[in-house]
């Protein structure tokens, strides 16, 4: 909850019953009764003065009613906005920063894949390579054949023995013949060699293939990754520059709103300024040796103090302390004294009545209790400690039930709970 005098801007005031030609008249004639200026035979004419009055006072709370209705959708409605536009702003950090990651995955695999398929051709190339290797070596080793092949004969052996012309020349041939089989033996070896190595070229090639596929595999989805996460990032975009721009719009009725709340601050100074003087003139003595007591039955809320506005960045004096009562619970007076205003206010207050105590703790003390639901004494009335006077609610500027305590001494206001 929270009350006039809080940090809460205010709605512009319609045009209120003190400012119209009949609202002149009631309050001269309530002013007079007050100070004594209305004699018996004039009851009834004040009767039915004073009950236009209250038909009026029904008709402005309704009016505020619906004031603060709309100040505090119009207040949540910023809030709202506020923190959507903390959460868009986030969503596109997020969205950028995984962009960006996503952009710079898409380089490495691009450099990878480049990478995979320069490898993959080497392979191919030296596969290729190594076939035809083998490919030569066969045919030397063909030619190795077809010759060993033409000059074996049955009759070749013993051309062997006798065709020798000296034992040196026999060994010669001998030796001749061995190195022919040496040679093609050799050349079979080397092509088992070669054969081994087109084999692995060629694995190698097929597992160098596979690395390229799977590579542009995942470029592929890391493609369609960066797409999406680039329109999330263009969307979350847009949204941010949707919810600035709403937030600007609702920012600009809130300090509009503000600037009201200024002004009835303004006018709430001005009668205060006429109430202290009121109270500080008050050098009554009602014989108070008990002290104060709790006007109401319930926690102490919202503290005597400045308040800081979390949207609006503005500072705003708190003049009282706010108890969490429900509507409907009795309010008492604090100590025995004399009621010196009661009845509706025009800046913000609601049903406000202040009682005043005379000499209390070496000062001039007073109470005012605002946002009452209803009033049941009136100026000038001489009240008892526990009495009751009025009633919790959340008339004027309040948006839940509750009552605004303030307290006077010498006419400037102080913490309340200094006494209590």
């Amino acid at each position: 909850m929270s009350s006039s005098t809080s940090n809460v801007p205010r709605p512009r005031r319609r045009t209120s019953l003190a400012t119209t030609p009949l609202g002149v008249v009631v309050f001269a004639l309530l002013l007079s009764l007050i100070l004594g200026g209305i004699t018996p035979a004039n009851a009834d004419d004040l009767k039915d003065a004073r009950e236009k009055v209250r038909k009026q006072m029904v008709s402005a709370k309704k009016e505020v009613k619906a004031d603060k209705s709309a100040l505090a959708q119009a207040e949540a409605k910023l809030l709202a906005s506020q923190n959507a536009l903390a959460k868009a702003k986030a969503d596109l950090n997020v969205a950028e920063t995984q962009l960006a990651a996503a952009r710079a995955a898409d380089a490495e695999l691009v450099a990878q894949l480049k990478a995979a398929t320069d490898a993959a051709n080497a392979a191919a190339a030296a596969e290729q390579k190594a076939q035809q290797d083998v490919s030569n070596q066969k045919d030397v080793i063909g030619l190795v054949v077809r010759n060993a092949y033409q000059q074996q004969t049955g009759l070749q052996g013993w051309a062997l023995l006798f065709g020798a012309d000296t034992p040196r020349d026999l060994a010669s041939r001998m030796q001749w013949n061995d190195t022919i089989f040496d040679t093609t033996t050799a050349e079979f070896q080397r092509l088992s060699v070669l054969e081994q190595a087109a084999a692995d070229a060629h694995a190698q090639r097929l597992a160098t293939q596979q690395a390229v596929a799977a590579k542009r595999k995942v470029a592929a989805a890391n493609v369609a990754k960066t797409k999406k996460l680039a329109d999330q990032a263009d969307q979350s975009r847009a949204k941010v520059a949707t919810l600035v721009t709403e937030n600007a719009k609702l920012r600009a009725a809130a300090e509009k709103e503000l600037d009201a709340d200024k002004k009835q601050y303004a006018k709430l100074q001005a009668e205060e300024a006429k109430l202290t003087a009121k109270i500080r003139n008050d050098g009554s003595n009602y014989s108070n040796p008990n002290g104060f007591i709790r006007p109401v039955n319930a926690p102490a809320g919202s503290p005597f103090g400045m308040r800081y506005h979390p949207i609006l960045h503005y500072w705003r004096m708190h003049w009282g302390t706010d108890f969490g009562a429900s509507c409907g619970t009795p309010i008492r007076a604090m100590a025995n004294g004399k009621v010196v205003q009661a009845g509706w206010t025009t800046y913000g207050f609601g049903y406000w009545t202040v009682i005043s105590y005379g000499r209390m703790y070496g000062a001039n003390l007073a109470s005012g209790y605002a946002h009452q639901s209803k009033i049941i004494v009136h100026a000038g009335q001489s009240v008892k400690q526990g009495q009751i006077v009025g009633y919790v609610g959340t008339t004027g500027l309040s948006t839940g039930c509750h009552l605004h305590l303030q307290i006077y001494r010498n006419g400037a206001r102080v913490n309340p709970m200094r006494y209590l």
